[in-house]
């Protein structure tokens, strides 16, 4: 499914839902998101099945066969258990391999997927605003049993090449504590294991501090953290800029709804198929719950940094939330953003003083989110 308001494109997949590319109709050789570098197929393709055996088999294999871009984590972020994986649920949850349908709307379209094991039914409404490069996606999850279910809810944003590259871009959230990942990556750590730090200064094994709003810094690397978004903020961004291209893909939501960002980076360190030890990927992915450990180890988890890790989906209940994704040019010399700011139906981002800005404007764009509040958990 591809959405265009003449300014601003979007491609969708029907195999998993994901948001495949996000471009400026002038410049349709730029895909912001990253798009996998092996062969991927739609569930109900008969390549699928091959893909999956290829890619590590069931469960992570599943989700590899099919994911490129910006994918959804729903209901589970990780491993599923032993008895959610006999009955076929991959790593992230049913929503990634499932076949979506679209229903084509005024100004976008609606995207609807049965989760059949979790007994859940999710609907993705995407629009582009009129004449400007804003797409607005509002999510709900319907729950179809009579009992509570704890669900993760996370947008797997995935960032790479062509867009996001060493040396000409880099990376720009709302974030404060920070740990990283207990599990290691595969010996091949860019950051010590369990480690508590404050964005966006992270120690390496050798104890000299990174900045990890710069991508890929290290080959042969990855790593894993869970970012706290601000406490003091309403409104979350995740930004990317390559300044040589003079654009920045932001992102925008609640803070109330996703209070976390698990950052993964693999930078050619994975030398298994489909990865083959080519890869390079950025994940900021912006959820209810910091780290892909999976459904028992979150519950145990209980709260991190004082902050909620899931949440409760009630019987027959419903859930919502809304995000907002933009393309703004900006000047070849910024190289940072220091903030990201609504006034009155303009986003407005701040460079490195607080003269720079630049700002794009959308139609209700205030209202957009103010609707949440008060909507979006409804039992």
């Amino acid at each position: 499914m591809r959405l265009t308001n003449g300014t601003m494109e979007a491609v969708l997949l029907p195999g998993g839902g994901h948001l495949a590319e996000l471009r400026l109709s002038h410049s349709p050789h730029v895909n912001c998101l990253w798009a996998a570098p092996w062969q991927t197929a739609d569930p109900c393709s008969p390549d699928f099945i091959r893909l999956t055996k290829s890619y590590g088999a069931d469960p992570a294999g599943l989700f590899l066969a099919g994911y490129t871009g910006h994918a959804l984590c729903m209901d589970l972020f990780g491993l599923p258990s032993a008895e959610e994986a006999a009955m076929g649920v991959p790593l992230h949850g049913e929503a990634a391999v499932q076949q979506w349908s679209f229903e084509p709307t005024a100004k976008g379209c609606i995207g609807l997927v049965d989760l059949p094991v979790a007994r859940l039914k999710f609907q993705r409404t995407l629009s582009l605003a009129d004449s400007s490069s804003v797409l607005f996606v509002e999510e709900q999850i319907a729950n179809k049993s009579t009992e509570n279910r704890e669900i993760h809810w996370v947008q797997h944003l995935s960032l790479g090449p062509p867009f996001l590259v060493p040396g000409q871009s880099s990376i720009h959230a709302s974030l404060d504590h920070a740990i990283s990942w207990p599990l290691g990556y595969d010996r091949q750590s860019l950051i010590p294991d369990h480690m508590s730090f404050e964005w966006p200064q992270a120690p390496s094994r050798t104890r000299e501090m990174l900045d990890l709003r710069i991508p890929f810094q290290c080959p042969g690397t990855g790593f894993v953290a869970a970012a706290r978004v601000d406490t003091t903020r309403k409104f979350a961004y995740i930004v990317v800029l390559n300044w040589q291209l003079g654009l920045a893909l932001t992102y925008v939501f609640p803070r109330e709804d996703f209070p976390w960002v698990a950052i993964w980076e693999e930078n050619c360190a994975r030398d298994a198929a489909p990865w083959n030890g080519t890869a390079q990927v950025r994940g900021m992915e912006f959820g209810t719950t910091p780290l892909s450990i999976g459904r028992e180890a979150i519950s145990n988890l209980g709260t991190l940094f004082d902050t909620p890790v899931s949440w409760i989906l009630p019987g027959n209940g419903i859930l919502r939330t809304r995000y907002a994704a933009c393309i703004i040019a900006i000047p070849p010399e910024w190289r940072e953003i220091t903030d990201v700011i609504f006034e009155d139906d303009t986003l407005t981002l701040i460079g490195s003083r607080s003269c720079e800005r630049i700002s794009i404007s959308a139609e209700d764009f205030v209202n957009f989110f103010l609707k949440v509040w008060g909507a979006h958990r409804t039992g």
